[in-house]
């Protein structure tokens, strides 16, 4: 599993909040100062947050737990962010029932403006299995812009849009309607779509997630959750 992984998902802790820790050399694995952001987790290495107080030895846990389904599908309203713990915000673990907040790690962070598909899974390696880049997992989004787009923009976008430092990419997009576009991921910066329309003049007024791989959110209810009969994808 990865550090960063376990982190979020059993203490709460944001990724940038990770981030900055690492930098300022603050984790450390086995008494060695932690450096790379990816870095793996083996089962019995200690794991050591001063700051945090944080000091546990990582124990490898062996499938899903089978008390619960191992596969929700969950469809997040807008207002909620996308965290076991926020003190200034809603987190959508809100809509759950209580003891989902420790049962169950998430699959694929949207922005609290944003609504759309979340996965909802009882093993936390299935979070670094469709999280790691070598998967090129596809995510597909509905966009509603806040005005008619150009259609001759399209190549630009598929070329690539350049915003602070980064290179934002998509797979694929299409015409869904007046201003409304339909977008295909394979990487998830950090409110990427948003960055994109806004280098080219746009707002989005409206995002939402329809896809994560081959599940999709279907006609699934706001704020409701569903389970699967597989979980290969």
């Amino acid at each position: 599993m990865l550090l960063r992984t376990l982190l979020q998902v059993e203490y709460g802790v944001a990724r940038r909040q990770i981030i900055s820790l690492i930098d300022q050399g603050g984790v450390f694995i086995n008494q060695k100062i932690v450096e790379n952001y990816k870095a793996e987790l083996s089962s019995g290495d200690q794991i050591s947050i001063p700051s945090l107080k944080i000091s546990v030895v990582y124990k490898e846990k062996q499938g899903a737990n089978l008390e619960y389904p191992p596969l929700l599908l969950f469809n997040k309203p807008m207002g909620y962010t996308c965290s076991k713990a926020d003190p200034h915000n809603r987190t959508f673990y809100e809509l759950l029932p209580e003891d989902f907040r420790k049962k169950y790690y998430y699959i694929g962070r949207l922005d609290k403006e944003s609504r759309g598909l979340v996965l909802l899974v009882s093993d936390p390696q299935m979070v670094h299995d469709f999280e790691h880049p070598s998967k090129q997992i596809t995510k597909e989004y509905l966009v509603q812009l806040n005005r008619p787009f150009d259609r001759k923009l399209e190549k630009r976008i598929l070329d690539g849009i350049s915003h602070e430092g980064e290179v934002l990419r998509v797979v694929s997009l299409y015409p869904k309607g007046v201003g409304k576009i339909g977008i295909v991921l394979n990487e998830g910066k950090k409110r990427h779509i948003r960055r994109i329309f806004k280098v080219l003049g746009y707002e989005v007024i409206d995002l939402q997630r329809i896809r994560i791989g081959n599940f999709l959110l279907g006609n699934l209810s706001e704020g409701k959750r569903t389970t699967v009969d597989s979980i290969e994808n």
